[in-house]
């Protein structure tokens, strides 16, 4: 298969894969454009950019650059960006390119509206509610709950509210648009319960490429059990579902998807496993975080070039041949009150360690620390095993030997790897 003259724009931004594997995975196109947001930051991308393809930056006027695009040969696009996917969805309407629609993006990027058109195809969803301010706090709302912002990536102001007065106020806090977190809008919804799965996480993800009506699974991928309140650290392929409870779970999620008008690309669902069945708990119309890496480890295929040949409009089957064995990801994260990281101890013996076959830094210390509950990882930490408790086995060494010291208001405090990860987990 030959990307031939087709010439994919690549509407680029901060997200879910790297820029170097990105570079490589899109390294069979012709000339790629690199769409990139005026501004520094734009700049300082475009300089990166440019020995890969040529760079195009945006003029805000979505119908001159859809019409750029057009004159320049674009028969595909595509972001590998949360923030980026209504810049795209809006060139790609001007241009007349396949994507998400503009009214699909608002489905998969604002909460609410995502877990409305749910319900309205019949999909169980937990009870949600938009709130504008504090006195939109739902009376009939069952705590436990989750707010969160309608609009949000990295569980940015996440929060678990357990006592209704402590929530309205805290929405309000979020809310008040003199603060420095504020929130356009936030969704407080029931909290869904996982079936306890330890040592694993409660929950799955599922990666799909869907193609006008056709919905292909790649893949479903186990998790470690998440941290307070709702912290991601690390996942694992293949899962540990059972054969049946797995097709619940693709079933559940191309319905999901088909409700949502997804007919473009790369996403990843997050679903949840309750004790009445699989439940989303949110869906990304994107390649999830880490996830090519760990794929492409797992089974030989690049989902970057997955999505870039999906965007041209080329066949693609991406039937996933698992490689022997458990593949995973490891990420550390912070203390929720750390301000700072001040040190990192024993990192570099960590790739001597029998199963640990590499590890990315991915915030040097000196670093300072977000107060908004964003997810931050300090590392990426991967590798194998032949089994599922022999990757917990190998899990557990190499965490121990690493220490992290932070700053926090009460002063440094320092932590190992295995003490981070080892906060009490959450079901919800």
């Amino acid at each position: 298969m030959t990307a031939g003259d087709a010439r994919l724009a690549v509407v680029f931004g901060e997200g879910a894969v790297t820029l170097g594997d990105m570079l490589v995975g899109l390294g069979f196109c012709h000339d790629p454009i690199f769409v990139v947001a005026p501004g520094p930051d734009g700049a300082r991308y475009a300089a990166l950019l440019e020995s890969a393809g040529t760079v195009m930056t945006l003029t805000g006027d979505a119908h001159a650059d859809g019409r750029a695009l057009r004159a320049a040969g674009v028969s595909g696009m595509v972001t590998f960006s949360e923030r980026e996917l209504p810049v795209a969805a809006g060139l790609a309407a001007a241009a007349g390119l396949p994507f998400h629609s503009p009214e699909t993006v608002e489905r998969l990027t604002d909460k609410h509206l995502q877990r409305r058109a749910m319900r309205e195809h019949g999909i169980e969803t937990p009870a949600s509610w938009l709130l504008r301010g504090p006195a939109d706090w739902p009376r009939d709302v069952r705590l436990p709950a989750v707010l969160k912002p309608v609009r949000g990536e990295g569980s940015r102001n996440t929060h678990l509210v357990e006592d209704a007065a402590e929530g309205a106020a805290l929405a309000g806090r979020l809310l008040d648009p003199e603060g420095a977190a504020a929130e356009e809008g936030l969704v407080v919804e029931e909290c869904l319960t996982g079936v306890p799965s330890e040592p694993f996480g409660d929950y799955v993800s599922v990666e799909s490429a869907c193609a006008g009506d056709s919905i292909h699974t790649i893949g479903v991928t186990g998790k470690l059990p998440l941290l307070p309140p709702f912290r991601e650290n690390g996942q694992f392929f293949p899962d540990t579902l059972d054969d049946a409870l797995r097709a619940e779970v693709i079933e559940m999620t191309e319905r999901t998807l088909r409700a949502l008008g997804v007919r473009h690309g790369i996403t990843h669902t997050e679903v949840k496993i309750t004790d009445r069945g699989p439940r989303v708990i949110e869906v990304n119309g994107r390649i999830g975080g880490f996830i090519n890496e760990l794929y492409l480890r797992a089974t030989g295929m690049d989902l970057i070039e997955v999505a870039g040949r999906l965007a041209l409009g080329q066949d693609v089957e991406p039937a996933v041949r698992p490689r022997d064995g458990v593949f995973f990801q490891h990420y550390t994260r912070p203390l929720p009150e750390a301000t700072r990281v001040v040190a990192i101890e024993g990192a570099r013996s960590l790739t001597r360690i029998p199963g640990i076959t590499a590890r990315r830094q991915l915030v040097q210390p000196g670093t300072p620390l977000p107060g908004d509950g964003k997810a931050v990882y300090l590392d990426l930490l991967v590798g194998d095993a032949p089994s599922h408790r022999e990757m917990l086995a190998v899990l557990d060494h190499a965490l121990s030997g690493i220490g992290f010291t932070f700053d926090t208001p009460a002063g440094p405090v320092t932590r190992t790897g295995a003490e981070l990860r080892d906060r009490v987990p959450v079901h919800r």
